[in-house]
């Protein structure tokens, strides 16, 4: 079997991002709309879309779904989409914003390039 780089989970994200923003788990998956949380989660999101593993298709990773995002958020999936548009359209427009997403993103890459810790 080729080796194949760890997958990163949608929790894997959450957390990452919720360090970074400096938040809880609870308050980033909360219902509440104050713009320090949604910014939060809509990055989440965004990551999540382009980094969590939906699993393998031959040699490519595939994306986690939007409804599955979406569960993993208690939102609907349409809300994952507008998350993931309004995040990408602002990584392009911010490079400061853009600068965030690359650290979170290679966070998450080192922390699943590790090996397994023995217990």
């Amino acid at each position: 079997m080729e080796d194949r780089p760890a997958c990163i989970s949608i929790t894997d994200v959450q957390h990452a991002v919720a360090r970074a923003f400096c938040l809880s788990i609870s308050e980033m998956l909360s219902r509440k709309r104050r713009h320090r949380l949604t910014g939060a989660r809509q990055v989440a999101m965004y990551l999540s879309r382009e980094m969590a593993g939906g699993g393998w298709t031959g040699r490519r990773r595939q994306a986690a779904s939007f409804p599955r995002i979406g569960m993993a958020f208690a939102r609907d999936h349409t809300s994952v989409i507008h998350a993931y548009n309004v995040v990408a359209r602002r990584r392009l427009a911010d490079a400061d914003f853009a600068r965030l997403l690359d650290r979170i993103a290679r966070e998450l890459t080192a922390a699943a390039l590790k090996p397994a810790q023995a217990a």
